[in-house]
């Protein structure tokens, strides 16, 4: 139980952390590459004379942009809400399906949006690295997160199969024990709390 909590608190502190450097590195490259530009002009007539270009960055750098903020909205989720269901002490099996359907879904979406970033910036780098050493880092941050969402995705359905065991809402068991009397034995699970054992 406590093996699962560190490594998702692990897994989510450092995808956190990731996310904001993330964050940092794209916004700055974004507003580095837009904005106007005086560009010299060589014509065979009037020799050389300045234009103003309107520059604007590539869709890939917004994309990582927006992509930082969700992992940054996704990761302070996921670390509040498990700790705010387990303060309150009452985590029922339906709150518990609700959350563990919903952390594997979104941390899926996220693990998809990070592969198609890092993908597409290595495709713009032409499949090898940069000279500006905040491409490189982009890069290679965007791939690290891919891993840890890859990560969470696998250990949040090994919780909810029930191999990796953990008190955290969302990412308890959802299988039924079949020795349970009471309540989960009529078929009402959804009623009672997950933290109650039953009785041997």
């Amino acid at each position: 139980m406590l093996a699962l909590n560190i490594v998702l608190y692990a897994l989510l502190g450092t995808s956190l952390a990731f996310a904001i450097v993330e964050l940092g590195l794209s916004a700055f490259l974004t507003s580095a590459y837009t904005g106007t530009r005086e560009v010299a002009t060589w014509s065979s007539y009037s020799g050389y004379s300045y234009r103003t270009v309107n520059l604007k960055a590539p869709a890939i750098l917004a994309f990582l942009v927006f992509a930082s903020c969700w992992t940054i909205l996704v990761t302070v989720a996921a670390l509040v809400l498990p700790w705010h269901f387990a303060k309150k002490g009452f985590v029922s099996a339906k709150l518990n399906t609700i959350l563990a359907s919903c952390f594997v879904g979104v941390y899926f979406v996220t693990m998809v949006f990070w592969l198609a970033c890092f993908a597409d910036l290595a495709s713009l780098l032409g499949g090898g690295t940069s000279e500006s050493s905040y491409f490189n880092a982009i890069l290679a941050f965007g791939v690290l997160l891919w891993l840890l969402f890859v990560a969470l995705v696998v250990f949040t359905a090994l919780a909810m199969c029930g191999v990796m065991v953990s008190d955290w809402a969302g990412y308890q068991s959802l299988r039924k024990d079949k020795g349970a009397e009471g309540p989960q034995a009529s078929g009402h699970a959804h009623d009672v709390p997950m933290t109650e054992q039953p009785n041997a």
